[in-house]
């Protein structure tokens, strides 16, 4: 071997193919992506740092709600606690008059409907489908309202697909979090043709609860916003409290990871979690529920087992395992969560609204003590909501 010949060979390194250059540059562009990718994605996602914006009313209730949700939370809340005839409110970056979807705790609204329904002789709680709407047959024609408002009706958790391309939409809309319900009221109540019942068992439904409201609808020959309008906030006073009627000009909340969600309205399923409400409004809902003032207020009794921790009413759960017991629902969007409990022994009463969708169901702390949270006891929110949207 010439080693004079391979020492000159080493000093002189073999220069780059044309070829090598491009790659190499690619891998460096490749690289300088990713990393502005990565800045991008930590800056349009939030790390949990407690919620922002300024304190708003009461700031020892809003110490209380904040030790109770700890500080896995961002954007923006509004509480209120009762006791009696006081309530206190208070918030961050929001304050009693802020509007919040409510999700699921339009249930509680739905139920009342349902019980006031009964009172006033337009119904019975043996009332069935197919009294309601004559063209139904079969196992579905015998479903009871009573049934779906406690939520044990064998109807299936989520209403059906209107087609394929309606299908995909509603799973994208997990992803890309926009509203996955498109269809109307009469498309919902003619998806029950199609459905098949289960078990009369305990399962949580936002379907059935869209079919109580409409059902009610029908019943009373009005459309479900205007039923909840004439029948409970006007009576009450709850002039914030409304079923929107579409997405437009509506505020958004945002996803557990900070996106912003875009507003639900829910089409014909509305009565299962559509309304939108303030901290304010809701601590007057909730007084008139625990008084007994509210109409269909009696929705609160519980009827039947719903799981090992709680026992349900129409809509409404109360707990067996806290000290004291709660009476209690919760909700939550893709853009938001909520949770409203009161004792009905002591009067008190809690509620908090959130504009992110995090779990505020630990608020139930505030008033109440338990060996496990209520998130961890009602596994079917979300939402058992569907597809991420509600519960």
């Amino acid at each position: 071997m010439n080693t004079a010949s391979a020492a000159a060979n080493s000093n002189n390194p073999r220069p780059r193919s044309a070829s090598e250059e491009p790659r190499a540059q690619r891998t460096w562009i490749a690289v300088l992506a990713a990393a502005i990718a990565g800045v991008l994605l930590l800056l349009i996602t939030p790390f949990p740092r407690g919620f922002q914006g300024e304190t708003t009313g009461d700031a020892a209730l809003v110490s209380q709600v904040e030790n109770a949700l700890d500080s896995g939370h961002w954007h923006h809340v509004a509480a209120a606690k009762i006791h009696g005839d006081d309530v206190t409110w208070g918030g961050v970056g929001a304050d009693d008059d802020s509007e919040f979807e409510i999700g699921s705790i339009t249930k509680t609204i739905t139920a009342a409907l349902f019980a006031d329904a009964i009172e006033r002789g337009k119904i019975d709680e043996e009332t069935n489908l197919g009294e309601v709407w004559p063209e139904l047959d079969g196992e579905v024609a015998e479903v009871t309202l009573a049934s779906i408002a406690t939520q044990r009706s064998g109807l299936p958790a989520q209403e059906p697909s209107l087609s394929f391309g309606d299908g995909l939409a509603t799973f994208l809309s997990s992803y890309i979090h926009t509203d996955p319900y498109r269809g109307t009221a009469t498309d919902l109540v003619d998806s029950l043709k199609d459905v098949d019942v289960g078990e009369q068992e305990p399962e949580y439904s936002n379907f059935a609860f869209g079919i109580l409201g409409q059902a009610l609808a029908t019943v009373t020959d009005s459309s479900y916003g205007d039923l909840v309008r004439d029948r409970i906030t006007e009576p009450l006073g709850m002039t914030d409290t409304y079923v929107p009627g579409s997405a437009e000009g509506l505020s958004h909340g945002y996803t557990a990871s900070g996106l912003p969600a875009a507003p639900l309205t829910l089409g014909g399923t509305a009565p299962s979690g559509a309304i939108r409400s303030t901290a304010h409004d809701m601590s007057i809902w909730l007084r008139a529920t625990m008084d007994g003032s509210a109409p269909g207020a009696t929705s609160i009794q519980p009827r039947e087992d719903y799981n090992e921790s709680d026992r349900i009413g129409w809509a409404w759960l109360t707990t067996k395992d806290r000290s004291p017991n709660l009476t209690w629902h919760n909700g939550g969007t893709g853009g938001y969560r909520s949770f409203l409990g009161f004792d009905p022994k002591t009067s008190q009463g809690i509620i908090v609204l959130a504009e992110s969708a995090i779990s505020v169901d630990d608020a139930a702390d505030v008033i109440s003590t338990s060996e496990a949270s209520v998130a961890t006891r009602h596994s079917a929110q979300v939402h058992g909501d569907q597809a991420g949207a509600h519960s």
